[in-house]
């Protein structure tokens, strides 16, 4: 079972500020919360569920007390629901929307609103998407739909032009390092951890528990680290290799490598305080000795593109391909 505890919740206090400002009486009733995989997206819609509901009276936080937000915390709260890909599916299709739709239009059972929220919304169909169109344009009374997706440019335009867009930014350094202290890690690992994420908790809480996975995500930015220079196959070489990671998803693994150089950019600049990747900073100064800074943002506009195209569903082969061999050739 997902973790649904809000109060464990981390940073995020523009988002979540944009989210209180409809109050209790007028909240939006159709959201897009959007940002970087496994920062927290989810939980704070699950927080403004619990906010919405919660029977004490602050007005800016739910109180995490009362039947109403233990309820949330447990996942037994019945006005709250969430669509998910179905196991053994790569997509959230029609059929798993429309059902979710129905149960949209009943009213509240105990509590102010109902609040679905639709998780992955990069893996709706464009089926999916078109079926929930009516829904958007005209929500049912009482009624909050939550949109969490890692690749807002995956919706079609007629969905988001209906929602209001909740942009969600990475997590401080600090804040994952204090997250993962809290959660039994010493020092020194905590800042390793929170040093590799990129300022993913989720991520940096799945590499604590899982250390097979730490070794893979350090393997992916030496990987990448390793690119300038290399010839023709060898980064086709390094191309297949990142498309076969176990526990990486595709997204991951370039938001991953755009971390990457964006802290050569900041060290070349002049800006080393600010690097994301401390385990890197050797690789990253010997880089930053050979090239120039118009070649590092021309490596960070190819992540970019990458990303853009990752989410226009091309092959996974060959954009990782386009990548490799075109970040090899520009440093």
């Amino acid at each position: 079972m997902q973790d649904l505890d809000f109060r464990n919740l981390v940073g995020h206090q523009a988002p979540l500020g944009t989210l209180r400002k409809g109050g209790r009486r007028e909240p939006f009733p159709s959201l897009v919360l959007g940002g970087p995989s496994r920062i927290g997206k989810r939980l704070c819609g699950v927080w403004y569920a619990a906010f919405l509901n919660c029977l004490q009276t602050d007005e800016l936080a739910p109180c995490g007390e009362c039947p109403s937000c233990k309820k949330v915390v447990s996942g037994s709260h019945p006005d709250l629901h969430f669509t998910r890909v179905p196991e053994k599916k790569t997509v959230v299709g029609v059929s798993d929307v429309r059902e979710a739709i129905h149960e949209i239009h009943h009213a509240p059972f105990e509590g102010n609103f109902r609040i679905w929220v639709i998780e992955e919304g990069e893996r709706l169909t464009d089926e999916a998407q078109n079926a929930l169109l009516k829904t958007l344009e005209e929500p049912p009374r009482r009624a909050i739909i939550l949109l969490v997706t890692n690749l807002v440019g995956t919706l079609l335009p007629t969905v988001s032009s209906r929602c209001r867009l909740v942009r969600f930014g990475s997590l401080g350094h600090g804040e994952v390092l204090k997250s993962l202290q809290s959660q039994g890690a010493d020092e020194k690992t905590a800042s390793n951890l929170a040093s590799l994420c990129g300022g993913s908790l989720g991520l940096a809480l799945t590499l604590l528990r899982e250390p097979g996975m730490l070794e893979e995500q350090e393997n992916i930015l030496q990987l990448f680290g390793d690119l300038p220079g290399r010839d023709l196959w060898g980064a086709i070489e390094t191309a297949q290799t990142l498309e076969k990671s176990k526990h990486t998803s595709h997204d991951a693994l370039i938001g991953l490598g755009l971390s990457l150089y964006r802290d050569l950019l900041l060290l070349s600049a002049g800006s080393p305080d600010l690097i994301v990747h401390k385990s890197r900073m050797s690789r990253l100064e010997q880089l930053a000795s050979q090239v120039e800074l118009s070649d590092i943002r021309s490596v960070i506009k190819e992540f970019q593109e990458a990303e853009h195209y990752l989410q226009r569903n091309v092959s996974p082969r060959l954009l990782f391909q386009r990548l490799c061999v075109n970040v090899s050739r520009s440093l």
